[in-house]
């Protein structure tokens, strides 16, 4: 869920060249691409690469960016001709970008979308048109402290009931650890209630459609009220997940950026889906990452063949597992040994199997500030589900027209 001067831009290139220690390339050159990434991708991307740009003789400079300003930075230096011929990161930039003109569409001639998983095409997709190749997909999962409960909850009265039995020994503080306010990590729970943020049609989301206080959510939401009021949600918690790693949360829920702390712990645990509420799946959203060619690329048919014959390859897409540790996009990398071998990895994507992409269009950015308010003010008890969700509804309504 994440987020110049000429002057500034020129010496970020420049270390960022000498930290990856590729040569320079004249920008003229078509033996050439230049890609922007963020610092925890960038030697993935460079080592990935490199077998490519050996035995094709093209250069690839790997330019290391703010991840927080990337995207704007693409937008205003794209068109001057100072951007990159690519540039990596999460699918909900898409709209964004697209919509401002600074990216080109990725054809069907380009990659065969059929080797991907379907929903990770769908998630680079903005008004029916492709506008980047994935390369993997993340999501949240329910995190469960063993020794609390020996086994993951198949629904959300068992899970419940297991903090209910806790809570009355005194042995847990909370049951279902999720960070106050955060609607990204609430989703599952949201969704299982019946809320959803825009309808879906055939070419993308429907921005006139928004269920922040859906029917169904406005029947449930005197539920969520009492998830908080009796400890089973958070009302306190933040991104530390101080109880669950104390051993007084049975539950938490977290995604694949947390998972080295968790081995490092030593608490004995599980990855499973967050469970169905009354029959209603729990859906968490998906996370994308992929790989987006510029619109004002200077090299853009080198650039093509990269995406092609590099970014959509199993090794590659291995390769960036073995580094990133998320989940491939590609279906062939989804069942190499590597990833195969990770349990954890397998728990994550059977439940991301059931994940809605998360909406990549420029009106989600006046959503997270309103949905997000609407689950402090329940947790704070400043405020009913009912009240906040239709304030948070009636808000973004106007917000988006």
């Amino acid at each position: 869920m994440t987020r110049k001067r000429l002057g500034v831009l020129s010496a970020i290139a420049t270390a960022a060249l000498v930290m990856t220690g590729l040569t320079v390339p004249s920008q003229a050159s078509t033996k050439s691409v230049l890609i922007w990434t963020d610092q925890q991708r960038s030697t993935g991307v460079r080592d990935a690469s490199a077998a490519w740009a050996k035995s094709t003789g093209i250069t690839v400079t790997v330019v290391v960016k703010d991840f927080g300003k990337m995207r704007d930075d693409l937008i205003t230096a794209g068109p001057k001709g100072l951007g990159p011929d690519i540039v990596v990161g999460p699918h909900d930039w898409v709209g964004q970008l697209a919509a401002s003109g600074a990216l080109q569409p990725i054809t069907s001639a380009q990659i065969n979308r059929a080797a991907f998983v379907e929903a990770t095409i769908k998630a680079f997709q903005y008004k029916g048109t492709l506008y980047g190749v994935p390369y993997n997909v993340e999501n949240v999962a329910l995190f469960v402290n063993k020794k609390l409960s020996p086994t993951a909850p198949a629904t959300f009265a068992e899970l419940e009931a297991t903090w209910a039995k806790l809570k009355a020994a005194g042995t847990a503080n909370v049951g279902l650890e999720i960070p106050k306010g955060d609607p990204y990590h609430h989703t599952p729970v949201f969704t299982a209630l019946g809320g959803y943020v825009f309808g879906q049609g055939p070419t993308g989301w429907r921005v006139n459609d928004i269920g922040l206080y859906s029917k169904e959510f406005a029947a449930n939401a005197s539920k969520l009220d009492g998830m908080f009021a009796s400890g089973l949600l958070s009302k306190s918690s933040n991104y530390d997940f101080v109880q669950w790693f104390n051993g007084k949360a049975p539950f938490m829920v977290t995604g694949p950026w947390n998972l080295e702390k968790v081995q490092k712990s030593g608490i004995d645990y599980m990855i499973a889906p967050v469970p169905a509420y009354a029959g209603k799946t729990a859906q968490p959203w998906i996370g994308v990452n992929g790989f987006m060619l510029s619109k004002f690329a200077k090299n853009k048919l080198t650039a093509q063949k990269y995406l092609r014959e590099v970014v959509s390859t199993s090794d590659f897409q291995v390769a960036m597992f073995k580094i990133g540790d998320r989940m491939p996009a590609f279906k062939s990398a989804q069942a190499d040994p590597a990833v195969v071998a990770s349990k954890d990895f397998a728990a994550f994507g059977a439940y991301g199997a059931s994940g809605i992409p998360m909406p990549n269009i420029p009106q989600m950015d006046k959503v997270w500030s309103d949905w997000g308010n609407a689950f402090t003010a329940v947790a704070d008890g400043k405020a009913t589900a009912a009240a906040a969700f239709k304030l948070a509804s009636d808000n973004v309504k106007k917000a988006v027209g």
